[in-house]
């Protein structure tokens, strides 16, 4: 009997160290155009995202989280790549277009599905690609397993038809088969195959990228969270009521972890892909930037500055709050080494990993975060941030920038958050180093060898953001 009793306690202690060395799985959400004042952990008061609040609680929620750019494609091609979007192929000046047939992040680049396959795991976009729609640049090209969603940017949530500019398409995909789902809406739908695909793969490593199209335009939610927010003022209603619809996939992805017994070994993150735009005809202006200036493509901290979280129950602490700069590309980075991917020798990866602030929230992981997008340049370095040719008063015009003493702006971003005062005359010297580093830093990209040409440096089309 005590033989049988000590086998039985072995073979326990076992399992239990094999399933404490199991890789972990891998979940990206990214939402899109969400505001750093629209998730109630953020400060949001009229908007109740408890299952966001929720994650972030669970883990690190990080106050000073920066996209790698203002805009949509540039960072999320720097979030898959771990490079910044200059280095990834992506222009400084231009969005990827939303006509089929658009070219987008490089085949020579490595996404961070493709070093998932190299340690076995299974993988999957669900959502919004925006990343390239030619054949070598899509999903199943670049290291995903499994694709249901679409290639271009502004898609009609319920009918998945492209309206921001004419000819109008159809854009939704299995894979690289048209499907019809029309009147599902596309955060039903990537639930439902974010979902799927955790059954699924229940006994193997995955990784799933759940890229939402929304909030962005065009913002059309769910009759049922237009109901729970018929007390606010359009256009915040629609922007709360699709928040919501992101919330309550969270919260069903994470259920479903739990139901599984996978929560406590799946790394969650959660971020935006950039800052909320500003109002406009086409019904955007609902979401908030607060308690940063100005908005989406500006390189001021509306732009830029974002919500930002990782939840991992077996290795991060709960609850923590950081304030260290950190940025889009650290999520390749941190996945890459939780996966135990080694990371690529061939060429420059700008990413950081987290793991050193699970251990010491305080400790900085990066000397200074650069940004550069249409003429802007950006520098977050410490307290410091420098603003170069700044886009400003966006509520009036998306063509406006800052001139004058205020063409080069420096504000202390740990004492003035909000860039309300420029203190670039009290601190020449502090302005004059930053500016540097950015053109030391942008001549370093142009000299790289490991650099993927801007593959829209030809190109006339802009883009739809």
């Amino acid at each position: 009997m005590r033989l049988l009793c000590a086998f039985v306690i072995l073979c326990a202690v076992a399992t239990a160290a094999v399933g404490a060395a199991s890789p972990p799985n891998v979940i990206i959400l990214l939402a899109d155009d969400m505001g750093n004042g629209d998730p109630g952990c953020y400060g949001a008061k009229d908007i109740k995202t408890p299952n966001i609040d929720s994650l972030a609680a669970s883990g690190i929620s990080f106050t000073s989280y920066y996209a790698a750019a203002p805009i949509c494609s540039p960072s999320r091609a720097g979030m898959i790549t771990g490079r910044y979007p200059m280095r990834a192929g992506m222009s400084p000046n231009k969005n990827i277009g939303s006509a089929m047939g658009e070219p987008g992040v490089p085949t020579r680049e490595i996404t961070i599905a493709e070093l998932a396959k190299t340690q076995g795991y299974a993988t999957a976009v669900f959502g919004k690609w925006h990343l390239g729609s030619i054949p070598e640049c899509q999903p199943n090209s670049q290291g995903f397993d499994l694709f249901v969603g679409h290639h271009a940017s502004c898609v009609d949530c319920f009918s998945h038809m492209y309206y921001a500019s004419e000819p109008w398409y159809h854009d939704l995909y299995h894979n690289r088969d048209e499907v019809f789902e029309d009147g599902a809406h596309m955060t039903d739908i990537i639930t439902r195959e974010t979902l799927r695909f955790i059954e699924a793969h229940r006994k193997q490593p995955f990784l799933i990228y759940a890229a939402y199209n929304t909030p962005h335009y065009p913002m059309v939610a769910q009759a049922k969270y237009m109901k729970m927010y018929e007390h606010l003022p359009m256009p915040r209603r629609v922007a709360a009521a699709l928040c919501a619809g992101i919330d309550d996939s969270v919260g069903q992805i994470r259920n479903r972890l739990r139901k599984l017994g996978l929560l406590d070994n799946t790394v969650v993150f959660f971020a935006s892909d950039n800052g909320a735009p500003t109002p406009s005809k086409r019904g955007e202006g609902g979401c908030n930037n607060a308690p940063y200036r100005e908005y989406k493509t500006s390189l001021f901290e509306g732009g830029i500055r974002l919500p930002g979280m990782v939840s991992w129950p077996a290795k991060v602490p709960a609850g923590v709050v950081c304030d260290q700069p950190v940025i889009g590309l650290d999520i390749f980075t941190t996945a890459a080494q939780a996966m135990g991917a080694e990371l690529p020798k061939d060429r420059t990866i700008d990413g950081r990993s987290w793991f050193p602030l699970f251990k010491n929230p305080d400790g900085p992981i990066h000397d200074a975060l650069f940004f550069e997008w249409a003429g802007q340049h950006a520098v977050r370095s410490g307290k410091w941030k420098y603003v170069e040719n700044g886009f400003i008063n966006m509520e009036q015009s998306r063509k406006n920038r800052a001139t004058g003493a205020d063409a080069v702006y420096l504000a202390d971003v740990v004492a003035d958050p909000g860039e309300k005062k420029n203190v670039r005359e009290q601190f020449p010297e502090v302005a004059a180093k930053l500016g540097k580093l950015h053109e030391q830093w942008r001549a370093g990209i142009a000299k790289d060898p490991t650099a993927s040409p801007d593959f829209m440096k030809d190109s006339t089309k802009s883009g739809q953001d």
